[in-house]
């Protein structure tokens, strides 16, 4: 018996949402075990990936939920890109600034604001409708919504994204500054291997705010321009699954 198209979707993205389910839900088990990572860092790094986990198993049960953990996503990356920044170039504040329970604060508000914005933006005043045709969710087709579409989502996170990816640069580049000056007090081999971890932090910040951005455009900006259904429902579902996955 063949598939029909709803079902073709359903297969393309359930295998996508079961991987970053497990990644994502590892990866907080794993970071929630390590005694390293009790400290504000990893509180934080613990929410992001709960967001995650929590975008990538309700894409497997419904859509709505998904839609509060995506914004989640995005605001905890920002919290946690801050969190290294303050760490690199206001070592002395950070402490105080990202004490343990300052942190836990700071991620109980955005997880509060989250939900009051999601559930205002896309609940109460739109609503978002899922395309059979092309396995598209979009938003319903009104002035407010079509604004809250782009303002809302496509520019809010563009910039957000934007702001992180300058932020986890400027702490690379103040880390590599620090490294400099006390390369007199360590070994070559503990240098080396210090420029590595920077040299693999910078190729992930910009890995993860190229893949978020390029996300962004494929859902907001390709599909007015595509007329292929498979086309369509890549650059859209696909992507914003697909994207929470590789978070993890």
């Amino acid at each position: 018996m063949l598939l029909n198209d709803i079902q073709l979707t359903g297969l393309v993205l359930f295998p996508v949402a079961f991987l970053g389910t497990v990644f994502n839900w590892t990866a907080v088990f794993v970071i929630h075990k390590l005694p390293s990572f009790k400290q504000s860092f990893g509180y934080l790094s613990s929410s992001q990936a709960f967001a995650d986990a929590i975008h990538s198993t309700f894409f497997m049960i419904y859509f709505c939920p998904m839609v509060i953990a995506y914004e989640l996503s995005v605001q905890i990356h920002l919290v946690i890109s801050l969190n290294r920044f303050f760490a690199a170039w206001a070592p002395y504040r950070y402490k105080k600034v990202f004490s343990d329970r300052n942190t836990k604060i700071v991620i109980v508000i955005v997880f509060f604001l989250t939900l009051i914005s999601s559930l205002t933006f896309y609940e109460v005043m739109c609503h978002l409708e899922y395309s059979q045709k092309t396995g598209f969710f979009f938003f319903t087709d009104t002035p407010l919504c079509n604004a809250i579409g782009w303002y809302a989502d496509f520019c809010k996170y563009f910039t957000i994204i934007i702001i992180i990816v300058i932020l986890d640069i400027s702490t690379v580049l103040k880390v590599r500054s620090i490294n400099k000056k006390v390369q007199t007090s360590v070994d070559l081999q503990t240098t080396h291997r210090m420029s590595i971890r920077e040299i693999n932090f910078l190729k992930q910040t910009i890995f993860q705010g190229f893949i978020f951005a390029l996300e962004l455009v494929t859902y907001f900006i390709l599909p007015a321009h595509l007329s292929n259904k498979w086309a369509i429902f890549f650059c859209t579902s696909f992507a914003w699954v697909a994207v929470h996955a590789l978070d993890g």
